[in-house]
């Protein structure tokens, strides 16, 4: 059962054309040169220190948009986490409703927060466009540094879009034409999935904020000490699913590849057929 809240097909498309644009007018390769687009759109930005209170925060005062990203929390251009914060702001702003609302006053100016639990539509809506401004539908879908589907090709997006490995993991899930799905763990909690169009809509043996079923890689190593496989595993659909039984992919082998966020203590886990 889906539980988490999703954009429309059409408000996607509608954010993807924006963001698409303005990023086309503002790289270097593959890089989406932030700082550039603040400077042409007269936005203030603002690196300081703001402790743990938020990532970013778009105002609208005395007639100027002023963009704060916070120094405590690892922002800055040059950050992953940083360079996300920033195209999340830029987002608030070119989404035509965000940005109105703030300068008409319906809309108050909040911090955001850089977290996999988001659930309000604005926030989902300038983490979508974000992930557009800071990797493009045509420069992601058409990337073949790495050519076969694993942990390397999403860790190569990562290095040449110059995003988080999170960042790019649901990003390339939304562009890539075959079947993945990523679920993202803490302590043995599962926080959050995501999953494409192309990858069965089965029952899942897990639940947002419930325990991860404990034969799949990621629900091993929370389980068993010295149980971190980094390599590509092979699982069984059932590991993670209720297949339905007349699915042809009910009967294939899925490869499960988790990376460990030790930083942050997080576990990504990445699924896809053999």
């Amino acid at each position: 059962m889906e539980d988490q809240k999703k954009m429309t097909d059409h408000r996607k498309k509608e954010l993807s054309r924006i963001a698409d644009f303005v990023s086309a007018q503002f790289s270097a390769k593959n890089v989406t040169q932030l700082d550039l687009i603040v400077n042409f759109e007269q936005i203030n930005l603002y690196i300081d220190h703001y402790e743990n209170f938020f990532d970013g925060m778009l105002v609208f005062d005395e007639g100027e948009f002023h963009i704060h990203l916070n120094i405590d929390r690892n922002n800055s251009l040059e950050s992953t986490r940083g360079r996300f914060s920033l195209a999340h702001e830029i987002a608030h702003y070119y989404i035509n409703e965000h940005r109105i609302g703030l300068q008409n006053g319906l809309l108050e100016p909040h911090g955001s927060i850089t977290d996999i639990n988001k659930n309000e539509p604005i926030e989902l809506e300038a983490d979508y466009f974000a992930g557009c401004l800071l990797m493009p539908y045509n420069k992601i879908y058409y990337f073949d540094e790495v050519k076969k589907f694993s942990l390397d090709k999403i860790k190569a997006i990562s290095e040449s879009f110059r995003v988080s490995l999170l960042a790019a993991t649901i990003r390339y899930c939304q562009t890539c034409i075959h079947e993945m799905m990523f679920v993202v763990s803490e302590n043995s909690i599962v926080k959050w999935y995501d999953r494409n169009e192309h990858f069965p809509k089965w029952p899942f043996r897990f639940k947002v904020h419930g325990t991860l079923p404990p034969t799949t890689v990621a629900g091993e190593f929370f389980a068993k000490p010295n149980s971190k496989f980094s390599t590509i595993e092979e699982v069984n659909p059932d590991d993670w699913f209720y297949p339905f039984a007349n699915d042809y992919r009910a009967n294939r082998k899925m490869n499960e590849q988790c990376f460990y966020a030790d930083n942050y203590g997080f576990v990504i886990s990445l699924l896809w057929f053999k």
